[in-house]
């Protein structure tokens, strides 16, 4: 254990867990030749490239050749794919300090930007604020609030070095406010390896950590724990540099609140061993707590990329896992305390991020949206019905329709570029086989609910616990608790010229 004046940085935290989880496995991810692999399926960045080829070609098509293109492919190639407004896009709520009765807030900055207050402190994730490349990658949407309008920050938790997640610009410009405003600059919580980077930015108090690393602060009476614990990510800013420092996500538990928080940061779909610990990390925190009750668990997912899947995959879970996810969560939990699944997925409540603020790949704007309406519409099928579907969805796949129906509606002069698209791409056609896979691989690891009466489970829980705020939009307890949503306020364009799924 190493302390400063306010911040403890217990180590061994991880034989703490060991000890009281004798049957759970908590591993550290052991260099190799310098590197942090934490699954071998992504120690490659193959799939980067397709990603990225995908990103601007399509970016391309629209800005050189769509004079040639009918309307509806202009539309499926464009990132506001449904002429999305301001209102649909934004929800500008102040900054405040939290009310009387507030235990907590979350503020949706954009992408993985959140701002979360607890009583007396302030978090904010992963900020970036600006665009990872004005010209390969520019913001399609805006922050809110601004640097300039944000409250002192106490720390700053970061999941990894892409550069959509460490910024230069976004830290400099925290760091030059927080200077002249004459706050306490904040800590910086990073994953091992990214230390001597952002001290290169100008901070000071900067703590680096493995898995299962608890930095412990008491300041002004506060004391919140952050846990770092498994992601299954790459890291890399050069495009070279891949898995020279580690990924991670956080654990976030104010002692004294109500409420704990997980920031899964950018990962795929983890491991039932990676799982399941980070599980037993939540009950052991939980318990900390000395409640009587259960408290809220406010999960920050992933909604994305999700497209082209087989590229995504390597290292994006797609948004119907990230909401699915917590009915294995409930069931991990459970089997670590004297309480029932149901017990649980009533506190679990999942805040979509990472997403609407870049262009990766074919995805839109609320893309996580669309699939989360259709994962909806198959929890309402029957099992014959969603196996013909998935077949149907398959076939889509493996027929790879894509380059084909650009050729169709694009000038021949588009041609040569159209060629350089992966086999698989999905800029027109988006197989939706994977949401069903989703459905039906947490159906299977989910053996405390009535198999047949899970798909009812799934969709009461997801429409009442799933939250996609929009970019500004400030939430509190009461709010997230009574947030419903309803599937018939999100439109998707179809070739007939209807709004519908």
């Amino acid at each position: 254990m190493s302390c400063s004046t306010e911040f403890c940085v217990i180590n061994d935290y991880i034989n703490e867990l060991q000890k009281k989880f004798n049957d759970i496995a908590f591993k550290r991810i052991e260099t190799i030749n310098g590197m942090y692999i934490t699954n071998s399926v992504n120690k490659s960045s193959s799939n980067d490239v397709r990603i990225f080829t995908e990103t601007q070609v399509k970016r391309m098509l629209l800005k050189a050749f769509s004079s040639g293109m009918s309307s509806v492919t202009k539309k499926k190639l464009s990132y506001f794919s449904q002429g999305e407004d301001h209102d649909a896009i934004y929800k500008l709520d102040n900054v405040e300090d939290l009310k009387v009765g507030e235990e907590y807030s979350v503020q949706n900055v954009g992408h993985s930007t959140l701002l979360i207050q607890v009583p007396g402190f302030n978090i904010l994730t992963d900020p970036v604020f600006n665009d990872v490349n004005s010209v390969l990658y520019p913001e399609k949407t805006f922050s809110h609030p601004s640097i300039e309008k944000l409250p002192k920050v106490d720390v700053i938790l970061i999941s990894h070095n892409h550069p959509d997640h460490i910024d230069k610009t976004s830290l400099q410009n925290i760091l030059k406010e927080h200077q002249k405003n004459g706050w306490s600059l904040p800590t910086i919580l990073v994953p091992m390896g990214d230390k001597k980077l952002v001290q290169s930015f100008g901070f000071k108090q900067v703590e680096e950590v493995e898995w299962f690393t608890n930095i412990s602060t008491n300041k002004n009476d506060v004391n919140v724990n952050f846990i770092s614990i498994p992601a299954d990510h790459r890291s890399g800013r050069l495009g070279y540099d891949h898995h020279k420092s580690l990924v991670t996500g956080w654990i976030i538990n104010p002692l004294k609140t109500n409420v704990l928080f997980k920031y899964s940061g950018d990962t795929r779909s983890l491991t039932d061993e990676n799982q399941n610990a980070i599980d037993a990390v939540i009950w052991h925190e939980i318990e900390k707590k000395l409640l009587d009750d259960i408290p809220e668990i406010i999960c920050f997912e992933p909604s994305g990329p999700n497209y082209t899947r087989c590229d995504m995959d390597v290292t994006h879970q797609s948004t119907s896992y990230s909401t699915l996810l917590k009915f294995v969560e409930a069931e991990n939990l459970a089997k670590l305390s004297n309480k029932t699944p149901k017990d649980f997925i009533v506190k679990l409540k999942t805040i979509m991020m990472h997403h609407n603020k870049f262009e990766f790949g074919p995805d839109r704007f609320n893309e996580g949206l669309f699939i989360f309406k259709k994962l909806l519409l198959y929890l309402s099928l029957s099992d014959q019905d969603l196996k013909q579907e998935l077949l149907k969805q398959q076939e889509k796949l493996e027929r790879g329709l894509d380059r084909e129906l650009l050729k169709q509606n694009s000038s021949y002069l588009s041609r040569p570029v159209i060629f350089t698209l992966p086999a698989q791409t999905s800029l027109l056609v988006h197989s939706k086989d994977f949401i069903i896979k989703d459905l039906l691989t947490t159906a299977s690891k989910v053996k405390s609910f009535d198999e047949h009466q899970i798909k009812q489970y799934f969709m009461e829980y997801l429409t009442k616990n799933t939250i996609f705020p929009k970019i500004g939009e400030r939430l509190n307890r009461q709010q997230i608790n009574e947030m419903v949503f309803d599937p018939q306020t999100v439109f998707k364009y179809s070739k007939k010229g209807k709004n519908n799924i």
